[in-house]
């Protein structure tokens, strides 16, 4: 690769977009394809979907498909070649409608998923640069090198080796595939500070290879600006709440987000308002809803605490909005978003005293002790009854949440794109 070519177009990979519910990193993604476009930059972006027959039928017969062997492995050894996607024209495809409007989209099947073996041996897929683009960046850690062009990765965290008794993933693939990432990226991009610091602790790369550029918090402004009245009438009647007269947690329900201890410490607390879970099942969801389930089962009066697994886009920035605190006491975040959006909203914040969490938030937020049940109760009933600090939080969160705005971020963004050239 010349590296005084300028860096003018990007292949972004479409992993996380292609999930059916999102996830952080898909949000992630879709801010980068739309930051990417806002500078004039020329953005295709790559998916790893299986098409159906039906959906290959309804692509133009000048696209030249990948070649299909009958073993996976056999195929992950060669180069692959991406397809020419043709979103509206696969119907039957498992792709989310909501994607990122970009200048081409590709396809090319399990490009993100080799054969564990392979991962674990170190290998990377290699794909072709049919797009002709200078750079990939590859939003998420992905065995996947793109030839032809800088190799950027953005490695938001290292949870499966910081924290492995809190994550699934297979740790010696993990760290095989983060190993030859570190040492064969022409960049790694991350979202904090505690990060930067973590991946430099395990691999011991150079500190110029590792470049924090956080991420942007960009809620649309018609869920920012949209009248209280509106959001009160909207609650109201989509989940019988009162604004200002609930607590909200929201992601996923999974070791790493706290939520057994967080119920605990509400419970055991004097605040008579509710607690709102929402946020789907992840791993070890029943063992993280344990005490709200035997709540549930034992509340003579309406429960204290309730719960909603799915909260659409709209009605998710409504409940930020209408609640009296977001609370968020994550072990372990690379960068945190809720802490991010809350503080956006002008919502009063709880989060970690430790990590990322306090990075991110500063000092816009009641930060407690994430392993202490009673340090996270103290800060619960301090937000709920003390309407002043309230205010303050509120109003030092508006003011925190311009750090993570979009223009410093494409700044930063720029920066780091820079130091290849």
């Amino acid at each position: 690769m010349d590296h005084e070519r300028r860096i003018g177009s990007f292949l972004v990979d479409g992993k996380n977009l292609a999930l059916p519910n999102g996830t952080g990193v898909a949000s992630y993604a879709r801010s980068l394809c739309d930051n990417l476009r806002t500078t004039s930059n020329r953005v295709e972006l790559l998916y790893g979907e299986k098409l159906s027959t039906v959906a290959r039928q309804n692509l133009p017969s000048a696209i030249h498909y990948p070649l299909r062997y009958t073993k996976r492995i056999v195929s992950a050894l060669r180069t692959t070649v991406p397809q020419r996607y043709h979103i509206e024209q696969a119907s039957d495809s498992r792709l989310p409608s909501h994607q990122p409007a970009v200048d081409g989209y590709w396809n090319a099947p399990d490009v993100f998923d080799p054969p564990l073996d392979l991962v674990k041996a170190g290998w990377m897929q290699r794909v072709r640069n049919v797009m002709a683009v200078d750079a990939a960046h590859w939003t998420y850690p992905v065995p996947t090198r793109l030839e032809d062009a800088y190799n950027i990765y953005t490695l938001h965290d290292l949870v499966p080796l910081m924290m492995p008794e809190m994550t699934l993933d297979n740790k010696r693939a993990y760290f095989s595939m983060i190993k030859k990432i570190t040492e064969t990226a022409d960049l790694i991009i991350t979202v904090s500070e505690q990060s930067k610091i973590d991946i430099h602790t395990i691999f011991n790369i150079p500190d110029t290879r590792v470049i924090n550029t956080y991420q942007d918090v960009n809620i649309p402004a018609e869920y920012l600006t949209k009248d209280d009245e509106q959001v009160s009438t909207e609650l109201r009647e989509a989940y019988g709440l009162e604004c200002g007269q609930f607590i909200l947690f929201y992601g996923a329900i999974e070791p790493k987000k706290n939520v057994g201890r967080l119920v605990e410490a509400f419970l055991s607390s004097r605040i008579q308002i509710p607690l709102i879970i929402a946020g789907k099942d992840g791993w070890l969801v029943k063992h993280e809803l344990r005490a709200y389930m035997d709540h549930i089962e034992n509340a003579l009066n309406p429960p204290r605490i309730r719960r909603i697994p799915y909260v659409p886009r709209h009605n998710l920035f409504n409940l930020i909005r209408g609640a009296r605190a977001v609370a968020f006491p994550s072990l372990y975040e690379g960068f945190g978003l809720p802490i991010a959006e809350a503080m956006l909203c002008g919502t009063p914040l709880l989060t970690s005293n430790c990590g990322a969490m306090r990075e991110i938030a500063g000092s816009a937020a009641i930060l407690v002790d994430p392993y202490s049940t009673e340090s996270i109760r103290l800060g619960l009933e301090k937000l709920t009854y003390d309407s002043v600090l309230r205010e303050e939080m509120g109003r030092a969160g508006r003011e925190r949440s311009a750090m993570f705005n979009s223009d410093k971020y494409r700044s930063r963004l720029n920066s780091a794109y820079s130091s290849l050239c």
